[in-house]
């Protein structure tokens, strides 16, 4: 294992990360190895969601527009669009 570099943390959070390397009976690297991962899991599932929910009302937005449009001129039928032998008039 290389040492990288070296993180500061106030004795409060420290005392959190060894009672999480005593619960799972890891290492403090682990510890925070497997709570960093799940936090950073967690938040690109939140985003990932946040940003299908604002796509999908962005689309809501744009179909109520069309949807706002007035109807003009007069629904065509079939008769209207194709011939007596089914083919388009």
């Amino acid at each position: 294992m290389t040492k990288v570099e070296t993180i500061e943390i106030e004795t409060q959070v420290a005392d959190h990360v060894r009672e999480l390397a005593r619960q799972r009976g890891s290492s403090l690297s682990e510890a925070i190895d497997v709570a960093v991962r799940a936090t950073l899991e967690r938040d690109r599932a939140q985003k990932t969601f946040a940003d299908k929910a604002r796509r999908r009302a962005a689309a809501l937005e744009t179909l109520n527009a069309y949807w706002s449009l007035p109807h003009t001129g007069e629904t065509l039928t079939d008769a209207d669009l194709y011939d007596e032998n089914g083919l388009p008039r």
